[in-house]
């Protein structure tokens, strides 16, 4: 492209001769916004990460939001809003002068040439380096994201995925990803790289391309824990790659994480994925080691059952079977955190608490589980609802031994598990005694109470 020596003044531009003609020469810019936002001009050996908090964060959104919308002016009061919306400025306009000011000299301080033009203004609408080319992450994600999608060659599809997975190396701008221009543009990619890794993970299943399913699989569960299908995908990729112990594991992991931090239990697809491994690792003859490691696979720890969902509702169901066999007692012992309008970090600090004392406090044939976020149920044989308040106020002396500074402020209640399962008729010919082992506390202490670290356990009332 031809310019004149006038040209060349009025913009800065770097020119060199040739053949007696003036051309261009201008370096090319590498932005990345998956994950971190750096930018990166050719001839640079590494990128700069800029950060979109802190005290540069206005600076830094504009220069993104610009090379966002390069391929168009962007109105100065379109600028103003984005940057202060909901501030009063006696002079808006002279405020965000001084920020694309600043904005260039950040640029030209991380070595960027002509610095000065690469955010450029002409009649009040500024543009990104309008005489540069910018390549930007997102862009090619989307474009290669689309072609492998519309590939019908399986082949070339899932080397398009590959390559296009390669770049989302986390969501877009997480600083600012809840950013009112940032959000509908997350949902957008992280739905459009989900679709993308679905698609090439059932792709190279069929191409029994294992491991590189696994590999894609992995990607995806590390940047997104709660995207159970791919934890799906990963243990049906495991188990055909003759690796089902693994798949266990991972199960075992993924189980953990949802039990612990979100207070959900695996899907039944995921369950299904693990029955299949079970059935793989044992399910020809075994020998009497293969019973002993899958019967007591991990060291048995003291103290109580910590248990998932599933495993708990079918302890529960076999002791009321010998309860009708027998008539032998068993409690449900109910343990809420009453803490409202906490944030979830403080909760999951004070439910770990809570866990650590009940394992240690427990006997080791009490069986509990976390319910939800806020909640654990323990089974109590041989306890009924009036004698639970005795494990109660051991519980909540341990508790306020172990963590005198805690927040926590839990409720305890005690059920006898024969009044739960009666059925509707035997409920109604025993109500008075069912009245009796909820409501009557027990040598003193309510059976439902507020349990204040610090304190005393104090009655909230009868239920």
């Amino acid at each position: 492209m031809s310019r004149t020596a006038k040209e060349i003044e009025t913009t800065g531009l770097p020119c060199e001769a040739q053949n007696g003609e003036t051309i261009q020469v201008v370096p090319k810019i590498d932005v990345t916004m998956f994950g971190k936002f750096t930018l990166k001009q050719e001839g640079m050996e590494v990128p700069h990460a800029v950060s979109l908090t802190g005290r540069s964060r206005r600076l830094w959104t504009l220069t993104a939001y610009l090379i966002l919308n390069r391929n168009r002016g962007v109105s100065a009061q379109e600028l103003i809003d984005l940057l202060w919306p909901e501030a009063e400025n006696d002079n808006p306009l002279s405020t965000l002068q001084n920020n694309v000011s600043r904005a260039r000299a950040a640029l030209a301080e991380l070595g960027f040439t002509h610095a000065k033009v690469i955010i450029h203004n002409e009649k009040g609408y500024y543009r990104w380096a309008p005489d540069r080319e910018t390549q930007l992450d997102v862009e090619q994600f989307e474009t290669l994201a689309k072609a492998a999608l519309a590939e019908e060659d399986m082949e070339k599809s899932v080397a398009l995925a590959q390559e296009a997975v390669a770049l989302y190396t986390g969501d877009f701008l997480t600083e600012s990803a809840a950013e009112f221009w940032c959000i509908n543009l997350n949902t957008y990619y992280r739905s459009l790289y989900t679709r993308l890794c679905r698609a090439a993970v059932d792709r190279l299943l069929k191409l029994g391309r294992i491991t590189d399913a696994e590999k894609l699989c992995t990607g995806v569960i590390r940047l997104d824990p709660v995207a159970e299908e791919f934890s799906v995908f990963l243990m049906q990729a495991l188990i055909k790659n003759k690796n089902p112990k693994k798949a266990l594991e991972h199960y075992d992991y993924i189980a953990s994480l949802y039990r612990e931090v979100y207070g959900v239990s695996p899907s039944a697809e995921l369950e299904a994925q693990k029955a299949l491994a079970v059935q793989e690792i044992y399910g020809s003859e075994t020998s009497e080691d293969d019973i002993h490691t899958f019967l007591l696979e991990k060291e048995q720890e003291p103290g109580a059952f910590c248990c998932d969902n599933n495993v708990f509702r079918e302890i529960v169901n076999l002791h009321v079977r010998e309860m009708r066999r027998n008539d032998t007692p068993a409690a449900l012992m109910i343990v809420r955190l009453a803490n409202r309008s906490i944030d979830p970090e403080k909760r999951a600090v004070y439910m770990k608490q809570m866990e650590a004392t009940l394992l240690n406090e427990l006997r080791a044939g009490d069986p509990f589980t976390k319910v939800g976020a806020n909640q654990f149920w323990v089974l109590l044989p041989g306890a009924t609802g009036e004698n639970g308040g005795l494990v109660s106020r051991r519980v909540f002396n341990r508790f306020q031994k172990e963590y005198p500074k805690s927040g926590a402020v839990y409720t305890f209640k005690s059920l006898d598990l024969r009044h739960i399962h009666m059925s509707a008729e035997e409920k109604a010919t025993e109500k008075t005694e069912r009245r009796k082992v909820i409501c009557t506390p027990f040598t003193g202490y309510p059976v439902e109470g507020v349990l204040l670290c610090g304190t005393h356990m104090s009655t909230k009332g009868n239920v």
